[in-house]
């Protein structure tokens, strides 16, 4: 049985947010880097803006972006987005995949500017280029919903993948719920043994294995605190008898235990 979408009423609905730079390793000035981070988890804004700005001056792309996030939330300073810009696209052009994140939703929101899918789009690849799950899981959004390009689950299965993988709760709703729909494209012709089990679950004619490797990614949602999550966990429940569940199970667990090293559905 194909699910259809309005029998879930779920979708899209876990944008990302803008993305505050925690403390880099190689990060100089450290300590005063840090008294930033602990000025803001204590909500002391006015003090984190002195402790970023100073280095945000002398080029640190981290405290230009967290400069950047305090004028863009207007937390200590007044509200400026021209200014958030202005700070965010100093990181970006550094390299930042944390500023090119937050320049994309920007881009992505319309705060600021004109609002644009298809430039948010190019700065979040540039982001997801480095590895940043939170970028991956927006151009996989972008992919899923046309927005500024052409409807591609396929594309957007791909960025999903590599966001859920890293443990993004989000990316493994979105994922498990295509699966689930029917969204992604099957051609069981194409199927080798070189696939992994979820790639091979994806492009099989068997429902029963595209509904474990559904079921195996919403447990993960789950478990990472995507609410979500558990309404799909109870309809795929119904779906799968008691053995497809604990298979899914225990995939889950081999996924969470091992920090997604060995996860065989990726």
């Amino acid at each position: 049985m194909k699910i259809k979408l309005n029998q879930l009423r779920l979708y899209t609905n876990g944008i990302t947010t803008f993305v505050l730079l925690m403390l880099s390793s190689s990060l100089l000035s450290a300590d005063v880097f840090v008294a930033g981070l602990n000025a803001i988890d204590r909500s002391h804004y006015a003090s984190a803006y002195r402790s970023f700005k100073p280095l945000a001056e002398n080029g640190i792309a981290e405290a230009q972006n967290n400069l950047g996030f305090l004028y863009q939330n207007g937390f200590g300073v007044k509200r400026n987005y021209n200014t958030a810009i202005k700070w965010y696209e100093l990181a970006a052009a550094q390299g930042l995949p944390e500023a090119q994140h937050n320049m994309g939703m920007l881009n992505y929101r319309g705060y600021g500017l004109s609002q644009s899918y298809s430039h948010a789009r190019r700065w979040f690849t540039k982001s997801a280029n480095q590895g940043l799950r939170d970028s991956h899981y927006m151009v996989g959004l972008i992919f899923l919903k046309g927005e500024g390009t052409q409807v591609s689950p396929t594309r957007a299965k791909q960025h999903f993948s590599k966001a859920a993988k890293s443990g993004d709760a989000n990316a493994q709703y979105m994922l498990s719920h295509m699966i689930a729909s029917g969204d992604v494209e099957s051609n069981y012709k194409t199927a080798s043994t070189r696939l992994s089990p979820f790639d091979f679950a994806l492009f099989t004619e068997s429902e029963s294995n595209q509904l474990i490797a559904a079921l195996t990614l919403s447990l993960l949602a789950s478990s990472n605190g995507q609410k979500m999550a558990d309404q799909l966990v109870d309809f795929l429940n119904y779906q799968l008898d008691d053995k497809e569940i604990a298979e899914a199970e225990k995939l889950s667990e081999k996924c969470l235990e091992s920090d997604y090293q060995d996860c065989p559905i990726f």
